[in-house]
């Protein structure tokens, strides 16, 4: 066994076998991709990786189920949780963002826009995207060894159901809760994590209160009733992040610039197609080693901070709906001006009915019914318009636009 130090959790415990995962160059190549993508031209301290951001998943998800059979005894029988179990939820957890590409989301969100706005044919599927490549990558590099590591279980089929949230065992069902739910092992530790490096306080919350206050009942993973604060807080925390770090707009602006850098670059067939084979080719690296062919405007915007401007308001309610009427015009404007004028939305769910449940008194009952906090939580949209300097003269199509909601 080794211990790797981390910032966020202490000493993480990493099993012989977890190595020899960590040390093939598949899951290396995690190190050169960037959590939050450009996030570090505003937040400078941003530049951590989904390779910490992997491990501490690993062992919040294996902490979160001991918790979560302590807990439970009292009310169900859990007698599958044992060290076996605990492997498999915490190589889900390890290997959960195993299919991310150069940059996590905000390669998605380029290969959105090749698609939409400049026609290539390529592989989307949305917030998914790296979860469907992931479970090809697992098959490709990892099959062969995951299937050695259990005699009970089809280890290569457990790990890509729980982290495709396609669960059919009543193991398989607590283990995907566990890694991608509201209250799951991936959230607790990215909003520690990147609240930690952003230097800011906004995602803190008291992750060891949640541990001892997760209970399995009914197939569901429910909170116990004195434990709603922390629940509330947890939440508020992810609301505070969103709201002013991931969709600060600067942040989304040079995002958005590196999205259609991308594009161009997929356009002129600049970067490998997106296959298992060449995915160790796919990492921050190349993308930067590549952006002076996307264009120099690209170039001098992501190395230098230079060239590109934000219209000086957000686009929010009445005028948010109307772009998104729009979209496909505002798509037209960004591709006749090659992604010199662009526009990038933002949207997120803080909570959703019926995700988060609190048990009491022999009973589950959705969160939002026990806390008027969370009850009160709205949906956060909101879009940015930038532009290149040089082509500030041709923005009127998007002033026009916004004449009809009022700016």
């Amino acid at each position: 066994m080794k211990i790797i130090r981390d910032p966020i959790h202490g000493y993480i415990e990493v099993e012989d076998f977890i190595l020899q995962i960590v040390s093939t160059e598949i899951f290396q190549r995690l190190r050169h991709i960037t959590q939050t993508g450009l996030a570090y031209l505003v937040y400078p301290g941003m530049r951590h990786t989904r390779f910490e951001h992997s491990l501490g998943v690993m062992h919040l998800a294996k902490e979160l189920t001991r918790y979560i059979k302590i807990n439970s005894e009292q009310y169900t029988e859990l007698d599958f949780i044992n060290e076996e179990y605990l492997k498999l939820v915490g190589l889900s957890g390890l290997l959960h963002d195993i299919g991310h590409l150069p940059f996590s989301h905000t390669f998605e969100n380029a290969l959105s826009l090749a698609k939409e706005v400049y026609g290539i044919n390529v592989e989307y599927y949305g917030k998914k995207t790296h979860v469907i490549f992931g479970n090809r990558v697992i098959d490709y590099y990892l099959g062969n060894f995951l299937d050695k590591l259990s005699k009970n279980y089809d280890v290569v089929n457990f790990v890509q159901r729980v982290i495709s949230s396609t669960p059919r065992t009543k193991e398989e069902s607590l283990a995907s809760l566990i890694i991608s739910s509201p209250l799951d092992a991936d959230r607790g530790d990215y909003l520690l994590r990147d609240s930690y490096f952003a230097g800011v306080g906004y995602g803190n919350f008291d992750i060891e209160r949640i541990k001892r206050s997760l209970i399995y009942v009914n197939g569901k993973l429910a909170v116990l009733k004195k434990a709603i604060p922390v629940v509330e807080q947890f939440l508020l925390a992810r609301m505070y992040m969103y709201e002013t770090i991931y969709f600060h707009s600067v942040v989304g602006l040079y995002n958005a610039v590196l999205s259609h850098a991308v594009a161009k670059l997929m356009q002129k067939k600049l970067i490998p197609d997106i296959t298992p084979e060449n995915y160790l080719k796919l990492n921050d690296v190349l993308i930067m080693s590549k952006l002076d062919e996307a264009g120099k405007e690209f170039f001098n915007s992501i190395i230098y901070r230079k060239g590109f401007k934000r219209y000086k308001k957000d686009i929010t309610g009445n005028c948010y709906e109307t772009l998104e009427k729009k979209r496909k015009e505002i798509n037209e404007i960004m591709r006749e001006n090659n992604g010199l004028i662009l526009y990038h939305d933002f949207y997120d769910v803080p909570y959703s009915e019926d995700e988060i449940f609190v048990y009491d008194d022999d009973e589950i009952r959705p969160l939002s019914n026990e806390s008027k906090i969370v009850s009160s939580l709205s949906i956060i949209k909101k879009g940015i318009i930038g532009y290149h300097e040089s082509v500030e003269d041709k923005i009127k199509k998007i002033h026009e636009i916004l004449r009809e909601c009022s700016l």
